[in-house]
């Protein structure tokens, strides 16, 4: 959803290049949260974030890498707006970037999530559903596609140290002991990389007739 309907939308236009996550988001239930929130890629958002109307206080915990932890705790309208966005479910992460806000979030039951959906369109949230997943699919052995080939090469190598730094074995050893070229061996790790970020990290990207619309 965008941050205009959020928060964060005057740190944004000051710093369109900044990406925040959410680190953790603390207490129970929405009536006092806290967030914990990485800010990076901005420069100094300090005072920007003392100005920006959805954030009640802003303290810096730490800084490393160039990105600052944040504890973030929001005005009421923000509040207000996660009651009805998350209200009957669970948060397992957030984001934002480039304007928008990005949420993962568990729905117990169908009903639930069709009841969030109905809270949406009566607070007119421009809320933009771009996955439905099973529970099973979210937490379970399906959620990471890997081949038995890709499987097996992949266990093989970080068994025998070669994502290690500095390396315990080489490409050419793991193919002779796998018994397959070493430039089958690279390919097959790099489709098994690319498997796992994309359902860890949810990074598929999905066209606008591959969005499954809710409701």
């Amino acid at each position: 959803m965008p941050t205009e309907q959020f928060a964060l939308e005057t740190l944004f236009d000051r710093h369109p290049g900044v990406d925040v996550d959410v680190l953790r988001t603390a207490g129970h239930g929405w009536g006092t949260p806290t967030a914990l929130l990485w800010f990076g890629d901005a420069g100094d958002v300090e005072e920007t974030l003392h100005d920006d109307s959805s954030v009640e206080t802003a303290t810096l915990l730490t800084e490393s890498n160039g990105k600052r932890l944040y504890r973030i705790e929001w005005e009421t309208s923000v509040r207000e707006t996660l009651e009805t966005l998350l209200g009957g479910s669970t948060l397992l992460g957030a984001s934002a970037d480039d304007g928008h806000w990005q949420f993962r979030v568990l729905f117990p039951r169908h009903d639930q999530l069709a009841a969030a959906h109905d809270r949406w369109e009566a607070d007119e949230l421009a809320v933009t559903v771009e996955r439905i997943t099973e529970l099973d699919e979210t937490f379970g052995r399906g959620e990471f596609a890997l081949t038995d080939e890709q499987k097996e090469a992949f266990v093989v190598a970080h068994r025998r140290g070669y994502f290690k730094v500095p390396r315990d074995v080489t490409l050419t050893e793991l193919a002779d002991e796998i018994g397959i070229t070493q430039q089958a061996l690279s390919e097959r790790l790099r489709r098994a990389h690319n498997s796992l970020a994309e359902s860890t990290l949810h990074l598929t990207e999905l066209t606008e007739d591959e969005v499954e619309p809710l409701g």
